[in-house]
């Protein structure tokens, strides 16, 4: 039973054998995940404007604390007006006209993210596209033409402030290459890892003379050491040397015959 537990020490040494494999695997993975960032993934920018919806302020000062709650409620209700075909339809012509976006209203929403905070009235109209320039106009062109047409859908939606047009925003959303080169690089060192013990647990050679005595209740007959290709040539060198006979050479000169 203690036999079929790994030690760390086995890990480390399982490791350690196929350090070079599991090296070049965690390089290939870096190299795959930086060629699909940088070229098969195509740059993503976005840019956001705020708006803020009010309903008509009540008279008696008392009611204020409810109107607002109302507000919070209404929210919900903004959002979804946001992403309608009421305001998109009209916003993806008004952008087709200055030659800044070729789209229809499902592009639009697609591109849209509609957001806010906890207990806040104000509305984050985030839009995402694969220019920055589009980015911002498609933003700044929904919340426009949501600020002209809410009061006429919501009869008490008279607040409507844009508090934050959108701005160019150069810097791109995604690809984010440094994550996905960390990505890269730790798939390939699982991969690699994973590899190396499965090569290591299908390695079905004898590591041990232990194996055959214990656990194959065999007989030891003998063992052979481990040489290299160095010393087995060199061995066989000095064997030869040392059985061959020695032999007499003849050297003739012009004094006569030597041996």
């Amino acid at each position: 039973m203690e036999d079929d537990v790994i030690s760390l020490s086995q890990v480390f040494r399982t490791l350690r054998k196929h350090l070079i494999m599991i090296i070049v695997l965690a390089f290939v993975g870096v190299v795959a995940a930086a060629g699909v960032t940088y070229f098969a993934m195509t740059p993503k920018y976005d840019s956001s404007a705020l708006i803020l919806v009010n309903q008509k302020s009540p008279a008696d000062a008392g009611q204020q604390y409810n109107q607002v709650q109302t507000d919070l409620q209404m929210i919900n209700t903004y959002k979804d007006i946001l992403t309608q075909p009421v305001i998109l339809d009209q916003a993806a012509a008004d952008l087709q006209k200055s030659g800044q976006f070729a789209g229809t209203a499902t592009d639009l929403a697609n591109a849209l993210t509609i957001s806010n905070n906890e207990n806040s009235q104000v509305v984050k109209v985030t839009a995402e596209a694969t220019s920055p320039y589009v980015a911002r106009d498609i933003a700044n062109a929904v919340t426009r033409v949501f600020k002209t047409k809410v009061t006429k859908i919501m009869a008490n939606a008279k607040n409507v402030s844009i508090i934050s047009d959108a701005k160019l925003n150069k810097g791109q959303v995604s690809p984010r290459p440094m994550i996905n080169l960390a990505v890269g690089l730790l798939a390939g060192l699982v991969l690699g890892i994973l590899l190396a013990f499965i090569r290591e647990l299908t390695d079905t050679t004898v590591k041990a003379p232990e194996f055959i005595t214990d656990t194959v209740g065999l007989p030891l007959l003998g063992s052979i050491s481990d040489m290299d290709a160095r010393n087995m040539q060199f061995g066989h060198a000095t064997a030869a040397s040392s059985t061959a006979t020695p032999t007499l050479t003849r050297r003739r000169s012009n004094g006569g015959t030597h041996v």
